[in-house]
């Protein structure tokens, strides 16, 4: 779910300096490692390890590897895994407000305490209680949650909800949290090591060096071949392919799609590549003067004057030219965009790319008619209107490569249409402080023009529209529409699969008219393995488009030291590609099930993000209620 890559000006000197700690800790990690130790490096940080407050995506993989959901996700098509999920089972009432789950008994968590559904309780109602935690909106709709039994866990809900079946809220131990306040669990730093059911434990934590996981002494399951998972944050991309290459890691997690021509004829690296749920964007400070939902107005400093002014973005959007960021920065990987809802969810997706009114193909000539109309003069340039020039700063992060890349021809082109970008260079703490930063009232007080960042979504779109509520807690742009707010409220309680897609391309066609966002290119899943150190991935979902890690733990519990067979190892072989056209998606399965689904969180930026399947479910039985014991996700 962040998510952002979910979602984050160093000076040089301080640049360089990181570049530098990247290359050393690497370093002292290779030299710790054995035959039992799976090493993986990314370039962004794990900020937190805490459940109720992690951001980014890479932090999302390693809650995959350390905690169980009350439903885990199959790799091969994540439908419910129940043989491997602290459920065994669940029921649905046929109104979908009453979930009754049936639990697998005999399990223990790592420190040798019974898991019981008194955990399973005090999580749910720890994330519905504690407003202000990543988790909270995935039980909005809780009504209330009881145990009769050790074994059940009874859900009822206000309103249907069709995230309930497959929400990423990581199931925590009850004896261990429960001395802490429930509105300060976003806050804390989690008491490490991790106690978990899963089959890895938390063993220390470096946002900036290295993370260790180990493994669980009282995990049920097969254990893995590794003793230990050490993920390394590099501050600089060029550095963890060096170590990829030399044989110092074993996967890199959301690699630059500019290495995919260079390791092309690489016999020990193997490129994982395909389409992933969600997309990368410019959003623009959208927070009004009085505020609205949860900023209180925008910062002292924001030129709100240009980017609240809807020909600007307008003009933008139409001046940018998608399929040449797409073609060029991300080396054909990534699709260019045109809406909300990626191509990977191919029974909901629409290709707006033509459309008259919300299409914006590429035309400056189109970009300066919509700012003469809108009352801007630009007879000089910048374009001026009303004593204001057309003129703000766009951020970018400082471990975004190809976002800077991207972002200077949006420079170059709003140039051309007399809109002036002042390009500023940030980390991403940095620009989270800018993005929230405080206000009055508890509320936020956003101190930005605009920023390029990612959004990872899940299985189903709702997790992407939603950061595009009023009031969200994913909320960056702080953009609030009641009309908008409606239909996304709506699709998520519509059970007619029909219905409620025709909801969600409604809420789209407002987001991109409004424009708090322009979306650019489609999100791409782009991972790196090692051929010849482990084998035996399991991409997910299963087919040459999914990917090596995010889905579940099974995908780490699988591996196998070594090499892979030969028959299985192509030199640089790149599992999969999108080609270069925004009207080229995947075509629709069919009819889908009239009741639904799914959710899982994941974060991702630009290029990064996760494989994830669409999972669709079955109709109602004649007895009234749903048996999901060897159903599909609903």
């Amino acid at each position: 779910m962040t998510r952002h890559s979910i979602r984050a000006l160093v000076a040089a000197g301080a640049a360089a300096a990181m570049a530098t700690l990247s290359m050393i800790v690497p370093a002292q990690l290779a030299t710790a490692a054995t035959q039992t130790d799976y090493r993986i490096g990314g370039a962004q940080p794990v900020d937190s390890v805490n459940p109720f407050n992690e951001q980014n995506d890479i932090a999302y993989d390693v809650t995959s590897l350390t905690y169980d959901m009350l439903l885990n996700y199959k790799t091969s098509d994540l439908q419910p895994d129940f043989a491997h999920s602290l459920a065994k089972s669940y029921k649905v009432s046929p109104d979908g407000k009453t979930w009754t789950f049936k639990l697998h008994s005999g399990i223990q968590w790592s420190d040798g305490v019974p898991f019981t559904a008194a955990d399973v309780v005090w999580t749910y109602r720890s994330v519905h209680q504690n407003k202000t935690n990543v988790m909270n909106a995935y039980l909005v709709h809780m009504k209330s949650i009881d145990a009769p039994d050790p074994t059940t866990v009874r859900l009822q809900l206000s309103s249907p909800d069709v995230r309930i079946s497959s929400i990423f809220v990581p199931i925590l131990p009850k004896h261990v949290f429960d001395k802490y306040p429930v509105k300060k669990l976003d806050k804390i730093q989690l008491p490490l090591p991790s106690v978990t059911t899963a089959p890895f434990q938390i063993t220390s934590f470096d946002k900036r060096g290295t993370t260790v996981l180990t493994a669980n002494p009282h995990f049920r399951g097969q254990k893995p071949a590794m003793k230990r998972i050490l993920v390394t944050f590099y501050g600089n991309e060029d550095s963890e392919l060096r170590d990829l290459q030399g044989g110092n890691l074993d996967m890199i997690v959301g690699g630059n799609t500019r290495w995919t021509t260079l390791l092309k004829k690489s016999k020990d690296i193997r490129q994982w590549s395909g389409v992933a749920p969600g997309f990368s964007e410019i959003a623009f400070n959208s927070c009004p003067p009085r505020g609205a939902g949860g900023c209180s107005g925008p910062g002292k400093d924001v030129n709100t004057k240009v980017v609240q002014d809807h020909a600007i973005r307008e003009a933008l959007a139409y001046g940018i030219d998608r399929k040449n960021l797409a073609q060029t920065v991300y080396a054909g990987q990534n699709l260019p965009a045109h809406g909300i809802i990626s191509p990977y969810y191919k029974e909901y997706y629409k290709d707006w790319s033509n459309d008259p009114t919300i299409g914006y193909q590429f035309s400056q000539a189109k970009a300066k008619q919509v700012l003469t109309e809108g009352g801007w003069d630009c007879s000089s340039r910048p374009c001026t209107k009303s004593g204001a020039k057309a003129e703000f700063t766009l951020y970018v992060r400082t471990d975004d490569q190809p976002g800077q890349n991207a972002m200077r021809r949006v420079v170059a082109w709003a140039d051309q249409i007399g809109i002036k970008i002042n390009l500023s260079i940030v980390s991403e703490d940095a620009l989270n402080n800018k993005i929230y930063a405080p206000g009055a009232r508890g509320k936020y007080a956003p101190d930005f023009d605009a920023f390029y960042w990612a959004w990872i979504g899940d299985p189903t779109p709702d997790f992407d529209f939603s950061v595009l509520n009023c009031g969200s807690v994913w909320s960056d742009s702080y953009y609030c529409n009641p009309d908008y707010d409606k239909l996304t409220g709506k699709a998520l309680r519509e059970r007619n699969f029909p219905k409620r897609v025709s909801l969600l391309h409604q809420a789209e066609q407002i987001a991109m008219k409004d424009l708090p966002y322009i979306p650019l290119i489609y999100a791409n899943s782009y991972n790196l393995t090692r051929t010849d150190t482990w084998h035996n991935y399991q991409p997910s979902p299963s087919g040459p488009t999914g990917s090596p890690i995010s889905t579940n733990w099974l995908q780490m519990t699988q591996l196998q030291p070594g090499p892979e067979p030969a028959a299985a190892s192509t030199p640089g072989a790149t599992v999969a590609s999108q080609g270069t056209s925004g009207s080229q998606a995947p075509s629709s399965s069919g009819g889908v099930p009239t009741w639904l689904i799914v959710l899982i969180v994941v974060v991702v930026v630009g290029g990064l993000g996760v494989g994830v399947g669409l999972r669709a479910g079955k109709k109602r039985g004649a007895g009234g209620e749903e048996d999901a014991d060897d159903a599909p996700f609903m």
